[in-house]
Formats: C-alpha cells, sequence, structure tokens
C-alpha cells in the first residue's frame, strides 16, 4: 500500500504538468488528457507491479494473467496487475480514437461524455483512492465540446 502511495504522489506532478501543457495547447484538450491518463496509468502499473511483471516473464508469460478469476490468492497479484495495465492501454486508445475524430472535424456524441461520467463515478464509488476521479475531466470536456445539449 505505501508503495502505491509514493508511486500516485510521483505521477501526480507528473499529471498536473501535463494537464498544464494540454491547457496551453488548446487543442484535442479531452484526447490528450485521457492518453495521458491512459500512459501514466500504464507507468505505474509497471512501477508498482514490477515484482509481478517480473514473475510473469519468469514464468513464461502465456497464461500468466489466468488465476480463475481472483479465486487464487497466489496468482491474484498477476491477474489484478493484467487488468490495471489493460485498463490503462485502452484509456489510452480511447483518446487516440478522440483524437483522430477531431483532426477529422468530427466530436464523439455528448452521450459518450455523460457514459464516461458514470463509468468513473461508479469505479471511483468502488475505488475512491484511485485516478478515476481524473477521467472526469476529460469526459465532462468531451460533453462540453460535442456542441450538443443531448442527454
Amino acid at each position: 500500500m505505501l508503495e502505491a502511495l509514493v508511486v500516485r504522489l510521483i505521477l501526480g506532478p507528473l499529471f498536473l504538468i501535463s494537464l498544464l501543457v494540454i491547457l496551453y495547447l488548446r487543442k484535442r484538450k479531452a484526447a490528450r488528457l485521457l492518453m495521458v491518463i491512459g500512459a501514466l496509468h500504464v507507468l505505474g502499473g509497471l512501477v508498482a507491479g514490477r515484482e509481478h511483471v517480473a514473475r510473469i516473464f519468469r514464468e513464461g508469460f502465456f497464461g500468466e494473467a489466468d488465476s480463475a478469476l481472483g479465486s487464487l490468492p497466489t496468482e491474484t497479484g498477476k491477474e489484478l496487475l493484467f487488468w490495471f495495465l489493460l485498463w490503462g492501454v485502452f484509456v489510452f486508445l480511447l483518446g487516440q480514437l478522440v483524437s483522430y475524430m477531431e483532426r477529422r472535424g468530427l466530436r464523439p456524441p455528448a452521450h459518450f461524455g455523460w457514459e464516461l461520467v458514470a463509468v468513473s463515478l461508479l469505479c471511483a464509488a468502488l475505488m475512491p483512492a484511485g485516478g478515476f476521479w481524473l477521467v472526469l475531466l476529460p469526459a465532462f470536456l468531451l460533453v462540453k465540446e460535442s456542441g450538443s445539449k443531448e442527454g
């Protein structure tokens, strides 16, 4: 737990610096924020979960995230790391998709931003000390920038 807190304290300033740069650039803010959040999530997972990463590779890589849905205590850490890293990758990919759309003059619909708000709030309620709160910023930017008042 202490290690995760230290990693959060280190990644926090990196997020704030990235946020300032993104706001300064004024283009594709939601997309870039999603990519930063995804990248920092993966970075944090690799640093805090480095023992599990090493164990995954040491034990042969293939099939190492399959732990029977957390029912094998000796394997749960590897499975948790897998899902942690996967979430970061998917948030990054989501940011790339939004960026791609915005470069072509398209915007995701407002309901997409609201759905991201709902998912983030649900996850933040289940894990208040996690970084799900950060996803609210790009989610609300997506709603605001959609140009639509749909709900």
